[in-house]
């Protein structure tokens, strides 16, 4: 069960790396605002309902991936 735990963590944190990282090439390529993406914890970059969307799906993958070492520390 451990191995499992170690897995889904490892899958949970690249898929949601990808995810927020496909979700910034997608801003880049609709407004090539490179300092927009740099300083992405500021409130420049005006993404769109779907990138906001994928944004936010990978967001919670990295958030998964969190909880799942939690959880596996704990056992």
């Amino acid at each position: 069960m451990e191995r499992n735990m170690l897995y889904a963590e490892k899958v949970a944190l690249i898929a949601g790396l990808c995810i927020v990282l496909y979700a910034y090439l997608r801003y880049w390529q609709r407004t090539r605002d490179t300092r927009g993406l740099l300083m992405f914890w500021r409130r420049e970059m005006t993404l769109t309902a779907s990138e906001f969307k994928w944004q936010r799906a990978g967001v919670a993958l990295l958030l998964v991936a969190v909880v799942l070492r939690f959880v596996q520390a704990l056992l």
